[in-house]
């Protein structure tokens, strides 16, 4: 498991909402950036049933991704993709500021604007060698 860092706990920020969240960890991912992982956050998670179940793996996809791309819609929102078993899992991590936080957490079937072609390799902002992105078109 990804080493978490708890010098940041308890410190609190606002999020796109405006709500105010307070930090639980971060995690350093490979752009070299903390992204940092609320109580709000894992709340949220907690909702919704394969995240529930895969929020203990929120510090292995950030510090190990197999692909990272930003959001078509939303160019500052880091997307971070990771198979486990037979499924694409993906992190979003918005941007305010210059906090880098985790907002959702979710199973998908492709990567997001891959087929559409809304974004393409050249877009990719990491990616882990080996991995087979055009699987999951």
């Amino acid at each position: 498991m990804a080493a978490r860092d708890f010098s940041s706990a308890g410190k609190t920020f606002i999020d796109y909402k405006g709500q105010l969240n307070v930090i639980v960890y971060s995690i350093l991912t490979p752009l070299g950036y903390q992204a940092h992982v609320s109580a709000e956050a894992l709340g949220h998670l907690a909702k919704h049933s394969v995240a529930a179940r895969r929020q203990t793996d929120i510090p292995h996809i950030l510090n190990n991704p197999d692909l990272i791309v930003p959001s078509y819609e939303f160019p500052t929102v880091h997307l971070y993709y990771k198979v486990a078993g037979k499924i694409l899992l993906v992190v979003a991590i918005h941007q305010k500021s210059d906090i880098r936080f985790v907002a959702t957490m979710h199973d998908t079937p492709a990567i997001k604007g891959l087929k559409e072609k809304k974004i393409s390799q050249t877009d990719f902002l990491y990616i882990r060698g080996g991995f087979q992105w055009k699987k999951w078109k």
